[in-house]
């Protein structure tokens, strides 16, 4: 058996190419956007990619699954389970295999063998991997969203990403089911997931490539001696908001409906900024955070590169509007790198992109070139008695259980487009989270969006527990 892992540092995702030695075919399991990568690697170990299939409607970025099968000419197997319920859609179905549980991919003398485990989404499906050549028993088994590393794959995402109201308790119950059954097999089972730390499909996700349902079985919460109620309570609870784009991906892959092609980029002089700031549209600065609040244009957004740039840009830009971008290298060289990134997100609306000398020439018609105030852990302290200062707490939700600022509000960054209304626009706000990173996209967020009395507290609430300041609980 040839197996090969793709991991895309950006979403937090692998990908899989399992191939058989003697036969040469090949099969690629939850394929991204980066078709070229899985055919170079097929072709460097002289293997025809002749079945592309995915674990369950993925919500976290556009499946490249359809398209994959398509352009090679290989067979598309979907999970055929879940049907009315959020499974994938009559017409996705139509050109491809269906998937329910006991059916079997043959690779030649790989076998994948489909096992329906709801719980994350209601279609999904593990797939038992038996390489024939050393056994009859499976030597281990994809998980996608199902098991990771030290977490299992979230049940409320479809009621609170997708609008499916109810579903969240139910799911967590199909999914204790699923763990149950799935907990009987053997302890040496390797088990490859399908997401790695970052990702938001889970709330504690560990780092490592791949683990051992034995290994599970000792130290992830989901496999220790929870009842039902006990597991459903803990599945449910400090769950990360999923950012906005999930909506959008989980309907675009339910359906198999293809991504629009990205407008050729361009590059976007300082007229064509101020005009789309005057418009109300979106200006996305990907600077690194010191270069934005030493100095940027107002009514940008910055969102700076970096392990978690897709999710930001998914959660707080707009889709339904063409966006800008202001990048910290000359475009000419990084516009088509950069389209590709934001394509793996659903995004294509981008006007164009401007390199850094925009923000060092400019001349508004209002304001020049401003700065991110910033505030200190001592100054804030002193602040507190201002019964019109808001402190809003931008951090995930596990963060906020475990300790927060006396009277803050707590808003997650992904939560901020919904929750605006919350926010007084006439009074102060200092934003913080854990170190001052994600509040500086919040501050600029919240400016963008037209508060005009924003601090970000420098050092967040490491810097806030480092002086002995009060923390509630």
């Amino acid at each position: 058996m040839i197996f090969r892992r793709f991991y895309d540092e950006s979403l937090a995702q692998a990908t899989y190419l399992i191939g058989c030695e003697k036969s040469r075919e090949a099969i690629v399991v939850d394929p991204g956007l980066e078709l070229a990568r899985y055919e170079h690697a097929a072709a460097a170990e002289r293997l025809r990619i002749a079945h592309v299939t995915e674990t369950h409607i993925h919500a976290d970025f556009v499946s490249g699954a359809r398209e994959l099968a398509d352009r090679l000419g290989a067979t598309l197997y979907l999970s055929g389970e879940g049907a009315g319920d959020w499974g994938y859609t009559t017409s996705a179905l139509e050109s491809a295999e269906r998937l329910g549980t006991g059916a079997r991919i043959e690779t030649g003398r790989v076998s994948l063998e489909a096992v329906h485990t709801p719980g994350h989404t209601p279609e999904h499906i593990t797939l038992v991997v038996t390489d024939k050549d050393r056994g009859d028993e499976p030597v281990g088994a994809l998980t996608g969203d199902f098991i990771f590393v030290g977490d299992v794959g979230r049940p409320d995402l479809l009621e609170r990403a997708a609008g499916a109201a109810g579903n969240a308790r139910r799911s967590a119950s199909q999914l204790f089911e699923s763990i149950r059954k799935f907990s009987s097999r053997p302890d040496h089972l390797q088990l490859w997931p399908g997401h790695g730390a970052g990702s938001a499909c889970g709330k504690a996700l560990g780092a490592m490539p791949q683990t051992t349902l034995g290994y599970e079985r000792l130290f992830n919460w989901a496999f220790q001696n929870l009842d039902e109620p006990q597991f459903v309570k803990r599945a449910l609870e400090d769950q990360p908001v999923p950012p906005r784009y999930f909506a959008e991906m989980k309907k675009l892959n339910r359906d198999s409906t293809p991504l629009p092609p990205t407008p050729t980029p361009v590059i976007a002089r300082a007229g064509a900024i101020r005009a789309a700031l005057e418009a109300g549209e979106t200006v996305v600065d990907v600077r690194s955070t010191e270069a934005f609040a030493a100095k940027h244009i107002p009514g940008t957004m910055n969102i700076p590169l970096g392990k978690s740039f897709l999710n930001w840009v998914g959660a707080l830009v707009p889709y339904e509007r063409d966006v800008f971008f202001i990048l910290s290298t000359d475009p000419a060289g990084a516009m088509e790198i950069f389209s590709e990134e934001l394509r793996k997100v659903g995004l294509v609306r981008i006007s164009g992109f401007a390199g850094p000398g925009v923000v060092d020439k400019w001349k508004g018609k209002k304001d020049d070139v401003t700065r991110q105030t910033q505030i200190d852990v001592r100054t804030l302290d002193s602040l507190r008695s201002d019964k019109r200062l808001q402190v809003v707490d931008v951090r995930a939700p596990d963060e906020w259980s475990a300790g927060h600022l006396p009277g803050a509000l707590h808003i997650p960054l992904a939560a901020l487009p919904d929750r605006l209304r919350e926010i007084h626009r006439t009074s102060p706000v200092v934003v913080h989270c854990k170190g001052g990173g994600r509040s500086a996209i919040a501050a600029s967020f919240l400016e963008a969006n037209g508060f005009s009395q924003v601090a970000n507290l420098a050092g967040g609430f490491d810097a806030w527990t480092a002086n002995d300041l009060p923390v509630e609980r």
